[in-house]
Formats: structure tokens, C-alpha cells, sequence
């Protein structure tokens, strides 16, 4: 009675399509999530050790290569799901007429995020733990150098984690619609 589903009204039958607002909402929560992490990394400001010798030395984001590599590849893997955001708008309702090379290339970027992101979080994650030492140094530090990396760390697990729902999402078909249905 007072569901989402229109099926019936207007005179049109409709197949719900809330996999695709769905979809579009978990592709939206990893394009904020990867751009996130990207700029909490890059903005992690450098802090200085002092060694055993007194001799200074100021660590950044750029000091750890793994740490570079999440912020390309999070700004890859935003461009990228920018580009999927755009094919899945501007795809067909009609699976059987829609051109084929859309939905490949959309398929195409979501494996292709799903590597940089997964890779990416994998790198940091191993990073972390062998330069833990290092890293902690940093944690009474002024600049909070410590704080960001495990920031970036989580935000890009939680891209990872809404790729991997949303590649799911879109096969799933959902009881609701959320699209506004043109009247024929």
C-alpha cells in the first residue's frame, strides 16, 4: 500500500531498480573514501626524530614508499570510480537494447578500483606494521604524523570496503524503486 514499488501505477510495469540507486550510492561513498585518504596521507604533516646522536630528522609521507603509492593510487581509483559514476547514469533501463562496450568498461573499472584500492590498503597495512617503530616515534610529535597514517589507513580500508559492496550491489536485484519512472 505504501511501498516504493510502482508496479502497476500509471498503467506501467516496471522492474524495481534499487540496486542501482544502491549501487550508485556505494560508488559515491568510495569515490569520498578514496579521495579521503588520499588528502589525510598527503596532508600528514612530517614530524622531527631526534636520534641517539642528536641528529634531526624530519619524517613525511614521501619517506615511505608504500605511503605514496596509496595516495596514487586512491586518486587513480577516484578517477576512475568518477568515470563509473558517469557510465552508470548515463546506462540504458533496458538491459537488452543498452550497447554492450558500457557495461564491459564499467565492469573493467570496477576490477581496476577494486586492485588499486585493495593493493593500496594492503601496502599500508604491511607498511605500517614494518615501520611501526618508525611511525610511532612520531606520535607525541607535534604535526600528528602518527594519527594520519592510521587515519588514511582505515578510510582506505573503508573504500575498499564500499568497492566491494557495490560491485556486489549491482548484480543483486532489489525490491524497490527509487528512479522516477517516466509515464509512457
Amino acid at each position: 500500500m505504501y511501498g516504493s514499488s510502482c508496479q502497476g501505477c500509471h498503467g506501467i510495469d516496471a522492474a524495481p531498480n534499487g540496486s542501482k540507486a544502491v549501487t550508485l550510492l556505494l560508488r559515491l561513498c568510495t569515490l569520498a573514501l578514496a579521495i579521503a585518504s588520499a588528502v589525510v596521507m598527503a596532508t600528514a604533516s612530517g614530524c622531527t626524530i631526534y636520534g641517539v646522536d642528536g641528529a634531526a630528522a624530519t619524517v613525511t609521507y614521501k619517506d615511505y614508499p608504500p605511503f605514496v603509492y596509496l595516495v596514487g593510487c586512491n586518486i587513480t581509483a577516484t578517477i576512475l570510480e568518477v568515470a563509473a559514476v558517469y557510465l552508470q547514469l548515463g546506462k540504458s533501463d533496458d538491459e537488452e537494447e543498452a550497447p554492450v562496450l558500457p557495461r564491459v568498461v564499467l565492469v573493467v573499472l570496477d576490477v581496476a578500483v577494486q586492485v588499486l584500492l585493495y593493493s593500496a590498503t594492503g601496502a599500508v597495512f604491511a607498511a605500517v606494521t614494518a615501520y611501526g617503530a618508525q611511525i610511532s616515534a612520531c606520535a607525541g610529535a607535534a604535526g600528528h604524523f602518527c594519527a594520519q597514517v592510521h587515519k588514511a589507513k582505515l578510510i582506505c580500508f573503508g573504500a575498499c570496503f564500499s568497492a566491494a559492496l557495490a560491485a556486489i550491489a549491482k548484480d543483486v536485484q532489489l525490491p524497490f524503486s527509487v528512479w522516477p519512472i517516466a509515464s509512457g
